[in-house]
């Protein structure tokens, strides 16, 4: 239902109708909407846990995962928006996380940056990712192949600000 019609066609009555229940009987199992969602979130986050770092340079480490980040907000562009307008949207116990950190290290960050450009780089590519599930890249850039475009150019551009950091 999110999926498909966003998280403001989202209620209690709803989601009953669709589950065949009573929408009393939902209140057993969550306290309102908010927890459900919440719940939701956490579902499709989890649906992550598949990300791993895999074989390749550091670099090429990094434009996979930010392009299985890409995959994951594409595939629930609803609920991405609404999480990433959260305060908490980087889960620093979730995988993404996770593999982001160890990608960070394998390129040789030194151990006190790595966590500051981990959150810096989640920000500005959950920011960029926002900007492609509520169109304004597409808007910006132009039809087509623009989200495209754009993603590569900006996984590109942080590959390479970091790579300058590191011989800085």
């Amino acid at each position: 239902m999110v999926d498909a019609d966003g998280i403001q066609a989202l209620s209690m009555r709803k989601l009953a109708a669709l589950l065949g229940v009573n929408p009393m009987s939902l209140y057993h199992h969550v306290t309102n909407k908010a927890a459900v969602v919440d719940g939701i979130t956490r579902l499709v986050t989890e649906g992550a846990r598949h990300i791993a770092v895999g074989p390749g340079t550091w670099q090429e480490q990094l434009t996979r995962l930010a392009y299985e980040f890409r995959a994951l907000s594409l595939a629930h562009p609803h609920l991405m928006r609404h999480a990433f307008a959260d305060d908490d949207f980087i889960q620093r116990r979730g995988p993404m996380w996770q593999s982001l950190c160890v990608v960070l290290r394998s390129a040789g960050l030194p151990d006190p940056e790595v966590e500051q450009t981990g959150a810096v780089l989640a920000v500005m590519v959950g920011g960029l990712l926002l900007t492609e599930v509520n169109g304004t890249m597409q808007r910006l850039i132009g039809t087509g192949e623009a989200d495209d475009a754009g993603f590569a150019l900006a996984v590109s551009l942080l590959v390479d600000g970091i790579e300058a950091r590191l011989g800085a």
